[in-house]
């Protein structure tokens, strides 16, 4: 099936045909030429509140680097489940010039059509694709490669994860007496540790129940922003594959992935899981994070965590660290998410093609870019030589990501059915830690239906029917 019937298809069955035509009608632009004076791009981003200002000025930052270019923005928001309203845009030859595209994303809307080669563009702009590889770090460059072709460039790159350790927490606990005797020894508020068994050891002894009502918890591995990035994050760090490109292969039942959530289970089974949620629940604004007040005292962050908690609590004695090492597996673990800048395949104008270039190549990989754009978003760029980190470097909390995302060798599976798989795995999970479902079974089930689905999408791509 040809890739924009497939989309209308979908649209259509989701919002019903009289809604599309509305759609188009209400989102296509004038023509605009800026009197030819400047070639106008309209740039689709994802950013609001205090980001979206200061995306703003490092845009007119470009603009008075580059002149003979105006951008236009539109916050269009999408995720791994929200994108239906560019999949439209494209249809109806209505898309913007540049957009913002979740890094997970790209071999998914690559696979549909909806993204340009950028390989000719780079040559244009004087980028040899091959060379300007070498620029980035790598599991950034490899979520933007799909079947052999280039079709997006890292904006900014989420070190995942470090570890964090309430320093003052961990010495009111010892003040108070509320760590066993046995574990006090073992337990220092300025050494993190450094192992799956010591993260253990400190978990259960800084855990605290109060007239069988938890108050206290130690750590929470299944909370890693999600069920799902969870699972990527212990199942590499147990040294886990989650997908074969060569095979074209699921592989979420991998041993080592399963041993990972086995170990995620045993917390929800020795700490309870609906206690563990009770507790979570009482918990509503950043102010009241439960890592801030001391009700969990050790936690995985994303460099967003940390700008929280220097926020909300300013005067709070923390530490940062890789990830505890498993027995037998990955040391300083760590994976990359973030996001990407493409084109639109439907872009035919060849001075909007090669304008566009040119702000994705200054936003995601030039000195003056990459040191203002990637602050708007609290994030790093993927860029390596990035002045960026040499900014970084004099922030000790800072070089602690630095250090993950230089260090860093995953980045989630490259293939077009992520938004599917996250959900199976979210579920696998979910059902584990409660209890529903054996960690393997969980597993299998998800690598089972993703593969399924997966395979569904490349027999479609190659021409193999529904």
């Amino acid at each position: 099936m040809d890739d924009r019937k497939a989309i209308v298809k979908g649209v259509l069955a989701a919002a019903g045909a009289a809604a599309l035509v509305v759609f188009l009608a209400g989102v296509r632009p004038a023509d605009l030429s800026d009197d030819g004076r400047r070639t106008v791009i309209r740039i689709w981003h994802v950013w609001g509140g205090p980001m979206l200002e200061a995306y703003r000025r490092s845009v007119e930052m470009f603009h008075a680097a580059h002149p003979q270019i105006a951008c236009e923005l539109l916050y269009v928001p999408n995720d791994l489940s929200n994108n239906q309203k560019f999949y439209t845009a494209v249809v109806g030859n209505c898309a913007p010039e540049v957009i913002f595209v979740d890094g997970p994303q790209v071999a998914e809307w690559a696979e549909r059509g909806l993204l340009a080669d950028l390989g000719p563009l780079l040559r244009e702009c004087g980028r040899d694709p091959e060379a300007f590889a070498q620029e980035f770090w790598p599991p950034c460059w490899r979520q933007c490669f799909y079947k052999g072709k280039v079709w997006a460039v890292t904006f900014c790159a989420d070190p995942n994860f470090a570890f964090f350790w309430n320093k003052d927490a961990i010495r009111r606990a010892l003040a108070a007496g509320e760590v066993p005797e046995a574990a006090r020894s073992r337990i220092d508020p300025d050494r993190p540790p450094a192992t799956i068994e010591e993260l253990d050891r400190s978990s259960d002894a800084l855990t605290r129940l109060e007239g069988g009502r938890l108050v206290r918890v130690g750590f929470v591995p299944w909370g890693v922003y999600g069920r799902a990035n969870s699972m990527f994050t212990w199942g590499w760090a147990w040294g886990g594959e989650f997908y074969d490109p060569e095979r074209r292969k699921i592989t979420a039942d991998d041993p080592r992935c399963v041993a990972a959530l086995e170990w995620m289970c045993s917390y929800a089974q020795k700490y309870d899981f609906r206690r563990v949620a009770a507790l979570q629940s009482t918990f509503g604004s950043a102010e009241q994070n439960p890592f801030i007040t001391g009700r969990q005292v050790l936690q995985v962050y994303h460099v967003t965590g940390l700008d929280e908690v220097r926020r909300y609590a300013p005067h709070l004695e923390y530490g940062m660290a890789p990830l505890p090492q498993p027995p037998g597996g990955e040391k300083a673990s760590s994976w990359v998410g973030g996001w990407t800048m493409a084109v639109p395949a439907t872009l035919a104008d060849p001075a909007k093609r090669r304008a566009a270039m040119e702000y994705i190549l200054w936003a995601c990989a030039s000195a003056e870019g990459t040191r203002l754009s990637v602050r708007t978003i609290v994030g790093f760029p993927g860029w390596k030589p990035s002045p960026f980190f040499e900014d970084a470097a004099k922030d000790p909390d800072l070089a602690v990501f630095a250090d993950i995302l230089r260090q860093c060798k995953h980045q989630r599976p490259v293939m077009p059915a992520q938004a599917y798989y996250m959900d199976q795995l979210d579920r696998a999970v979910d059902r584990a830690v409660r209890g529903e479902l054996a960690p393997r079974q969980a597993l299998a089930e998800a690598a089972r239906n993703t593969q399924a689905f997966l395979d569904k999408i490349l027999r479609r791509s190659e021409g193999g029917g529904p």
